[in-house]
């Protein structure tokens, strides 16, 4: 019988990462490698559907969905990465310190250099290939082999949100986030917004100043990304702690903006199951009455989510370890590896991924991808090139397994 692993090349997989990190696609920006990969997946005879992702300002950006037709009688399986890399104002991060072309695909002591090489071109060139082998063999499908490459992750996963509402459905997914080739079985959510302060514009005192005034929500929040403490142990969220994300919750400020008479910070919350955008809400207007009780001058707004565009992300329970899917890929992985793969969170513990939306429809959905990251956001992001290969060969098993 034709076995998938021998339908391509290791080059393949790593030569069309190359050509992805080649098409720019910041966030909200996604369009051009959006018709390229439906391009490249009609070429080869994929059913092909390129989206239009509207967006909140008016605008659109496009996502390419590739299917392999089943004839029913087995599971269906979606593959899917995200097309967006990192926006830091329309540019790479610190793009004047990269010694590599960002947008050159160099490859240099068996790393592969590039914007969005690990977040995550290479996971989308992997779900890519790894169908196009499964397409090879000839071998007729008994479940559907979907390929979907959306838009928007990193805006809270508008591109995942916009797939279901077209209905589409697959009994399982696999999500090449950037995971060492760790078997995701679990992400935190996030709920991000921003508080703002107001106080007086004047060069005099009495002063009311609300740069000062919001030194008292950081302080209140407490040291950046740090495990927070739920209300029974005299914190300010209601939260269980979580067995396999141990450390969370956690949360950071990320950003403060000052004007006139309003400071404004963004914050960052990482979230475990049994959170949701609605209970963390109550619990942080608690936090913030509780300081606007102890000081009259003391005027605060809650907005969350942080914009209208850029929804947050639910925390999901775990998916079953003895799952189908989660099973297949740990066997998979143990077939080309030689090894088992870690099974939980994993190198992901504290990242979030698009897993949380369709978790959310009743997918069965764990997170697999090629692509170490040592600190983020990355200067000269890289990523193993082996890894990718090793990807590759893992989700075509994969696969094969649950689709042939």
């Amino acid at each position: 019988m034709v076995n998938a692993l021998s339908m391509f090349r290791d080059n393949e997989p790593v030569e069309l990462t190359q050509s992805l990190i080649r098409i720019p696609s910041f966030l909200w920006q996604e369009s051009e490698v959006g018709r390229w990969i439906a391009a490249w997946m009609a070429e080869r005879g994929f059913e092909v559907e390129l989206q239009a992702v509207p967006l909140h300002d008016g605008r659109v950006t496009h996502q390419a969905i590739g299917r392999l037709r089943g004839d029913g009688s087995g599971p269906s399986l979606m593959l899917c990465g995200h097309t967006d890399t990192s926006d830091w104002g329309g540019r790479p991060f610190r793009e004047a310190e990269w010694t590599h072309d960002p947008f050159g695909g160099e490859i240099e002591d068996g790393y592969l250099y590039g914007l969005g090489a690990i977040n995550m071109k290479a996971g989308v060139a992997s779900i890519l290939m790894a169908a196009e082998a499964v397409r090879r063999t000839g071998r007729p499908l008994k479940g559907d082999l979907v390929v979907a490459c959306v838009v928007a992750e990193t805006g809270g996963g508008v591109g995942a949100q916009h797939l279901i509402s077209t209905g589409l459905r697959t009994d399982y997914c696999i999500v090449t986030e950037a995971g060492n080739l760790d078997v995701g079985l679990i992400s935190v959510g996030y709920v991000q917004g921003k508080v703002r302060v107001r106080g007086e514009f004047k060069h005099r005192v009495p002063y009311n100043n609300p740069i000062e005034q919001i030194t008292r929500v950081i302080r209140a929040f407490g040291p950046s990304y740090q495990p927070l403490k739920s209300v029974d142990e005299g914190g300010w969220l209601r939260f269980t702690p979580h067995p396999l994300i141990p450390g969370f919750p956690a949360m950071a400020v990320r950003n403060i903006e000052h004007f006139q008479d309003a400071t404004t910070l963004m914050f960052d919350l990482r979230i475990v199951p049994g959170m949701t955008e609605a209970s963390v809400r109550e619990d942080m207007i608690g936090l913030l009455d509780s300081i606007a009780a102890a000081d009259p001058n003391f005027h605060y707004e809650l907005l969350i989510p942080q914009s209208a565009q850029q929804p947050n992300m639910p925390a999901r329970e775990a998916t079953p370890a003895d799952s189908p899917v989660a099973s297949r890929l740990v066997a998979a992985h143990q077939q080309v590896t030689g090894a088992l793969p870690v099974v939980g969170a994993g190198h992901r513990i504290g990242a979030t991924a698009d897993t949380c939306h369709f978790k959310g429809v009743g997918i069965t959905c764990v997170e697999y991808g090629p692509g170490f990251i040592p600190i983020w956001p990355m200067v000269d992001e890289r990523i193993e090139v082996a890894q990718i290969v090793t990807a590759t060969k893992v989700l075509a098993l994969t696969a094969e397994a649950l689709v042939l």
